[in-house]
């Protein structure tokens, strides 16, 4: 049945809608219309006497306000809700509606936040029509994939740093610091900066206060341990993990230039027992320290990176010789199965386009490539396949095979007996000319956007599923590798509230390989967004499922990841440490650890260390074992930290 107020009627409503309780009971209605009838605002409404009502039209009325406690005393069934062409600047009114299904607000004075959040506070609502659906769908794929994740992630070091540093007694002023956290959180995304004036935004914000206090009501005091307060305690920010060791330079060519050198990257030598030696590059320098001592053990050094064919047996030195702007840029480590041991070996890559490799342990370089390419941005080795080298430059990524050199350095190991000199080599041109290019991969379309590939990673889906994951300036790109076989690059799409800031990946780093998890990091953003890599790939879209708030950077940095013993009988499924640096001098230390629950739950421990040299400009890498972290600078400082 349905009802329908015709014109002759309006007279008898008051703009109030105070008549409307006088309409007969009827529980046989389920439509009723109520259009046009100058209807000014509703203090409530008499659902209770229709309790079969499914459909209400509230259309081209002159409402203004409707009561939020309208239906609270009685419970509505309505699933189709008219409230076009009105004046409603708020949806709060539709908190009690627990079937609603459609809703149409065309037309009407509201903000973009209270249009996309009634879908959060109407678990069944399914229909949102307004003028700009188009607008709508993109602010829910922003709060959706942003702030509702943002929110998770930043729920309890926000309450924690409220609650218990500020407040430990007055609870209500604890909850309006809270609130306040929260708020200016949300409004550091521009979609979100008007989030306080809208009353179905403070409603949300405190629905989800309300429930992650009553979560955490009876175990909050393990989110207070020591440690964590004094992390959050401004006056003890200095107090962390890490105590600074020493912080030096290796790499510059006199006293009177130390500010024109980077070290461009540093990285510790992998699955060694001593866990402390660390490899550094920059300008013409690569350097191998022992982090127990802080000396420098060996270098390598080129005195010209330019490429040029020498007729000696020896490259030599011409300290007249001034240096050029060709410096060493990258570098990765590489572990080959010996005999009977594990053979690290370290590649450098360099702006003139050369590659070495180099031996700590033997104290050799025993490979020199010349490759006919612009600057090497970044490179890394297969782990299933040492012999496969990726070398990114430009927007270009090629897969070279050193297999010959792998077998000289084995053979030299061989012979063991034969006399080593401190980087000692013999230039051969057969070496040279002899590494092949297995694959060549261009991602520049010519359209759009140059793209500059910034860093590179293998992830291992499984036995046979190996891809390479190329950061660019322009995006994400997936090279599903195959040795007898090319594929096109594949760009991941970014989620919108990530690419109308910045595309311009600044590194990566894989934190599980059995999960596929991938921490990224990007130029300019406020967060480290972690992604699933396997399901990314089935959507060609990032799919991210954690953000790690970090204060977003003007300078590249490459960020380092090391996973975190897990204690016995823990439900955690993946525990990592984060180290970020950012463009003062400083550096963010994140803990966190996720649950495998309905919802993920992360514990994110967050350092702002200032290092005491006041000379320190910019931090570039970061690089981190189970004793020590590495931090090199723009201004060739190299900073050694050991675990507390």
């Amino acid at each position: 049945m349905m009802i329908s107020l015709d014109k002759q009627y309006q007279e008898d409503y008051s703009t109030s809608c105070k008549c409307l309780p006088t309409l007969i009971p009827n529980d046989q209605l389920t439509e009723l219309n109520l259009s046009n009838l100058q209807l000014a605002n509703i203090d409530s409404f008499p659902f209770e006497k229709f309790p079969n009502l499914h459909s209400l039209d509230l259309s081209y009325n002159q409402l203004t306000s409707i009561n939020p406690d309208w239906s609270k005393l009685s419970q509505n069934c309505i699933k189709y809700l008219n409230l076009s062409h009105n004046k409603l600047d708020s949806l709060l009114f539709l908190k009690d509606f627990k079937y609603l299904n459609t809703l149409n607000i065309t037309d009407n004075l509201l903000r973009n936040n209270e249009r996309f959040l009634s879908l959060y506070i109407c678990p069944t609502l399914e229909h949102l029509i307004d003028v700009d659906q188009e607008q709508i769908h993109s602010d829910q794929l922003k709060f959706d994939q942003l702030l509702l994740l943002l929110i998770q992630t930043n729920m309890d070091s926000l309450w924690s740093l409220s609650h218990h540093a500020k407040n430990k007694t007055n609870s209500k002023k604890s909850l309006d610091d809270f609130r306040r956290s929260i708020i200016k959180f949300i409004e550091k995304e521009n979609i979100f900066f008007e989030f306080h004036l809208s009353s179905l935004g403070n409603y949300f914000i405190e629905k989800k206060i309300n429930e992650f206090e009553s979560r955490v009501e009876s175990t909050f005091k393990t989110y207070l341990t020591d440690d964590f307060n004094r992390s959050m305690n401004a006056k003890e920010k200095l107090k962390s993990s890490f105590e600074p060791i020493k912080c030096f330079r290796c790499h510059h060519k006199s006293n009177d230039d130390l500010t024109t050198i980077s070290v461009s990257m540093c990285a510790f030598e992998p699955n060694n027992t001593s866990n402390h030696i660390l490899a550094t590059c920059g300008g013409h320098k690569v350097c191998f320290i022992d982090c127990k001592t802080c000396e420098i053990t060996h270098l390598f050094e080129v005195n010209t990176l330019k490429s040029a064919v020498t007729s000696t047996n020896r490259m030599i030195k011409d300290k007249n010789r001034k240096s050029n702007a060709e410096h060493f840029s990258c570098l990765c480590w590489i572990e080959i199965e010996n005999i009977n041991q594990t053979l690290n070996v370290l590649a450098v890559g360099s702006t003139s386009g050369h590659v070495y490799l180099l031996s700590p342990q033997w104290k050799i370089m025993f490979g020199h490539i010349e490759l006919s390419v612009s600057s090497i941005s970044c490179l890394t080795w297969h782990s299933s396949n040492p012999c496969i080298l990726a070398i990114g430059y430009d927007h270009i990524v090629r897969f070279i095979n050193i297999r010959s050199y792998i077998d000289r350095l084995q053979s030299f190991i061989r012979k063991q007996n034969k006399p080593t000199a401190q980087f000692d080599y013999v230039d051969s041109s057969v070496f040279i000319n002899k590494i092949p290019t297995t694959h060549m991969y261009n991602l520049y379309s010519g359209q759009g956007p140059l793209v500059n590939i910034t860093d590179l990673l293998f992830c291992p889906l499984s036995k046979d599923n190996i891809v390479l994951l190329v950061g660019t300036t322009s995006g994400l790109f997936i090279i599903k590798y195959k040795e007898k076989q090319e594929q096109s690059p594949i760009q991941l799409a970014f989620p919108k509230s990530i690419w109308t800031r910045s595309e311009h990946v600044e590194s990566f780093r894989m934190i599980n390989n059995s999960t596929h998890l991938i921490a990224m990091n990007i130029l300019g953003l406020d967060q480290i967004c972690c992604f699933n890599l396997e399901q990314s790939l089935k959507d060609q879209q990032l799919h991210i499922i954690i953000l790690i708030s970090n204060p977003s950077r003007h300078i590249p940095t490459k960020i380092t990841l090391f996973p975190i013993n897990k204690r016995k009988n823990s439900s955690a499924t993946d525990s990592f440490e984060c180290i970020v640096g950012h463009n003062d001098g400083s550096f963010f230390n994140h803990e966190i650890q996720t649950y495998k629950t309905k919802e993920s739950i992360l514990k994110t421990k967050q350092y702002k260390i200032e290092c005491e040299q006041n000379e320190i400009s910019n931090i570039l890498s970061t690089s981190l074992n189970e004793h020590f972290l590495c931090l090199t600078t723009n201004n060739n400082l190299i900073c050694l930290y050991k675990r507390q």
